[in-house]
């Protein structure tokens, strides 16, 4: 073994050096970039704030790059230092706002990294705490070659005005681009130095302390002696008992590392007595079935309660799929057929081999670019076969390419985790959303991109941040109830057709690719979300105008119908105000309201003229011209209210006024006119999804009471699921509550409308199955919550 303080020196030597050069031409390279934006662009005033940000920073770039070799070698003290007592600062300091952006920016980029070089760091991190052992340094110490600590020193090269708004992306971007590179190769120097040097990773056997290798007798890699294979639970009580506290131990945000074959056994999760897994369990050959699957899932959950930690999401999705999987095996005893095979094979064949982790990554880097039309067939239902299935027979197809006995190879326990999540993943997206055939292709060619994510970071079913995660959730936004109509829908399908081919091409396993992917198509969403904003705002006010029409009209009808009611008027008056009193009732309550002064004068007109008539019947001539002359001019006004010109006009009051000077002019009670049918408001309103078309308000509508009560306390943003006929779901929201009816605007994840409800009408198709109130999750939060419910059948039963 080499000297610790040599070691620790040649390993601080490298990483300055290699971090270092990350800073090497990157100015000029962003010099560069401005340039091409600026000849391409229209905004002369932002292309040369930039140029002037940019080349500032270039005159600087020696002073930079000092000062970020300086940070990177105050890591190494701090980490071969005692640690000194922080007093915490308690005052409070608000951030600019470029300041923020660039906090947050470099946030992103620490998370992508710590994902992206997981397994690397784990090795990293166990080798650089056997070197802090070997020198004496007491407790555990944050490695000072983390992906935090070089992104933290070239966040703090800057101040808040050094990077103008345009330049920031720019700056990140390339930053970006050359650090992962950067990383990878020193992390496999650095690994190898100190492995060279004897600082070895601890087995997983050793995990627990020496007390595991006398009692377990473990040999050499791939195999177990002392234990016989399927009986994994065994060694948790060994694990549990070892008083290291790292038996069971799952990294942070619930990934479990894949670990590759070794000559002699099969990877993680091979031929029983393969390598132990991250529980320290035999990973169990016997795959999709119960058995050692279920061992294996419960020896989890077993070792996070050992540890004093509640189970991971890993470790109860796994112990979920594995009885999911345990009742396909019973349904396949049984003969039922559909359900063995949604469930995987139940036993593996004798003599079967297990996939290495390696060559299903390699079948799936042939099938990335081949013929996606299989999985978007099953998405469609148009394939009788389910996803899974599909995907399996693909693999199985792919592994025939590469020369292997497909009949004689079965997938370890946690390949048949990635398939089955990857295809109940899809399947629930397709189900959860309205998917137009294009879209559904899209989703299909990602099938295969996926399941690698899944086989080397499973910590996308359970992270929200995950960039691939992200990509699905922004394309599903681009997809849900887009059928292209529009030269923007079909613009924003086109942005999501690219974002796939770019995955697609060149996904191998840097997951940045799906951020940089999704990048656009979230800049093409946002401008979307801008015209989804206004189109809702003038659909809500196109609503909220008929709402007031018809509420006028209503009132207008009440009136007249109040004044002729059991009153015998001559023909010109009963028309008056059946026609044109009706009308002018109806513009003074929409341009004044109900209840105002030009509103009064308007009701008092038509009670006016219901007198005149009275005192003409009795022969009261004076008294009835004092009254015509005085209402000329309201008269006139409501004439001009319904648009006619001073000749009708004149014409009309003629007409009126030879008809009450004739005293024994025939009276009679007259019935209103029906209104004419609101063509725009009326049963459109009201979607297909709801078949509901009512001819007497809601007093034919059979629902509850109390459950419509609270309907009406809903607010604007509120999230409904629309169940159509045939069972499928679609995410919907309230965009606008009526403030005279109470109605709502509903509408799809687009912003387009897809009904105008009450609240009891929205009570009766919640009874009828038909809506469901819930909070609008993420797309793929959504769709993990249906997977969930389809691997919990029976919870799902019981809560309804």
């Amino acid at each position: 073994m080499r000297d610790p303080a040599r070691l620790f020196e040649a390993v601080r030597r490298e990483t300055v050096t290699e971090l270092g050069g990350v800073l090497s031409g990157f100015w000029g390279t962003i010099e560069e970039q401005v340039r091409l934006e600026a000849l391409a662009g229209h905004d002369y005033s932002g292309a040369q704030d930039d140029r002037m940000a940019v080349m500032a920073l270039g005159h600087r770039a020696l002073e930079l790059a000092t000062r970020y070799r300086e940070v990177l070698e105050r890591e190494f003290d701090s980490w071969r230092e005692p640690p000194v007592a922080r007093t915490d600062d308690k005052s409070l300091s608000l951030m600019s706002e470029g300041e923020l952006e660039i906090h947050l920016a470099g946030q992103h980029t620490t998370e992508l990294l710590d994902h992206q070089f997981l397994h690397p760091l784990e090795q990293l991190d166990e080798r650089m705490q056997a070197l802090a052992a070997a020198l004496g340094v007491e407790g555990k110490r944050a490695n000072p070659v983390r992906p935090e600590a070089a992104v933290a020193a070239f966040v703090d090269l800057f101040g808040a005005e050094d990077l103008t708004r345009g330049l920031r992306p720019l700056v990140f971007n390339q930053f970006d681009k050359r650090l992962p590179e950067v990383l990878g190769d020193l992390y496999e120097k650095l690994n190898e130095l100190l492995g060279g040097a004897g600082f070895g990773v601890q087995s997983r056997d050793d995990a627990g302390g020496s007390g595991r290798t006398r009692a377990g007798g473990r040999g050499g890699p791939g195999q177990q002696s002392g234990q016989p294979p399927g009986q994994p639970g065994q060694q948790v009580g060994g694990a549990a008992q070892a008083g290291s506290g790292e038996a069971g131990w799952v990294p942070d945000g619930g990934t479990v590392e894949h670990l590759g074959g070794v000559p002699g056994g099969g990877g993680r999760g091979g031929v029983p007595g393969a390598a132990m897994d991250g529980s320290g369990v035999g990973g169990g050959g016997a795959g999709a079935g119960g058995g050692i699957g279920a061992s294996i899932a419960a020896s989890a959950l077993h070792a996070a309660s050992a540890g004093g930690r509640p189970p991971r999401y890993r470790d109860v999705v796994r112990e979920q799929l594995a009885h999911w999987r345990a009742a396909g095996a019973d349904a396949a005893d049984t003969g039922d057929e559909t359900e063995a095979s949604s469930a995987g094979d139940a036993d593996m064949p004798a003599g079967a081999g297990v996939l290495r982790t390696e060559d299903l990554l390699n079948v799936a880097q042939i099938l990335q670019g081949d013929d996606s039309a299989p999985y978007s067939r099953a998405l469609a239902a148009s394939d009788a076969r389910e996803l899974t299935r599909v995907m399996r027979e693909a693999i199985l197809g792919g592994v025939r390419q590469l020369g292997l006995d497909a009949d004689a190879t079965h997938f370890s326990v946690d390949e048949e985790d990635a398939i089955d999540l990857v295809g109940m993943l899809f399947s629930s997206i397709n189900d959860a959303n309205d998917l137009e055939d294009r879209a559904r292709d899209f989703f299909g060619r990602l099938v295969v991109p996926y399941l690698k994510v899944a086989l080397t970071d499973d910590s996308m079913f359970n992270r929200r941040s995950h960039p691939a995660r992200r990509m699905l959730d922004v394309l599903t936004e681009a997809c849900d109830g887009n059928a292209g109509e529009t030269p923007q829908d079909r613009e924003t399908l086109d942005r999501a057709e690219r974002a796939v081919d770019r995955v697609v091409e060149e996904y191998d396993d840097d997951q940045a690719i799906f951020e940089l992917a999704s990048s656009e198509l979230r800049d093409q969403l946002e401008q979307q979300r801008r015209r989804t904003d206004l189109a809702e705002k003038r659909a809500a006010e196109a609503i909220h105008g008929r709402e007031r029409l018809q509420q006028a009209r209503a009132h207008a009808a009440e009136l007249v119908a109040s004044r002729l009611s059991e009153r015998a008027l001559t023909a010109s008056v009963a028309q008056f105000l059946d026609r044109n009193w009706r009308h002018h009732l109806t513009q003074a309550w929409l341009r004044d309201g109900p209840g105002t002064a030009r509103h009064h004068q308007a009701i008092a007109l038509g009670d006016a003229m219901v007198q005149v008539d009275a005192d003409a019947a009795q022969a009261r001539g004076r008294v009835v011209a004092e009254q015509l002359l005085a209402l000329q001019v309201p008269l006139g006004e409501c004439y001009s209210s319904c648009g006619m010109d001073a000749t009708a006009a004149r014409d009309a009051m003629a007409r009126i006024i030879s008809a009450l000077g004739l005293p024994d002019a025939p009276r009679k009670v007259h019935r209103p006119e029906a209104p004419a049918d609101d063509a725009e408001g009326g049963v459109d309103d009201a979607s297909t999804l709801s078949g509901l078309q009512l001819a007497g308000g809601t007093d034919t509508l059979d629902f509850d009471p109390e459950v419509a009560a609270r309907m009406r306390r809903l607010r604007v943003g509120q999230g409904l699921r629309l169940i159509d006929g045939g069972g499928h779901e679609t995410a919907a929201r309230i965009a606008w509550v009526s403030p005279l009816t109470g109605r709502f605007l509903v509408v799809n994840r687009r912003g387009a409308r897809r009904m105008v409800v009450s609240p009891e009408e929205l009570t009766a198709l919640v009874a009828a199955g038909r809506v469901v109130v819930r909070s609008n999750d993420a797309p793929f939060d959504e769709a993990m919550r249906q997977v969930w419910q389809h691997l919990n059948p029976k919870k799902q039963v019981n809560e309804r």
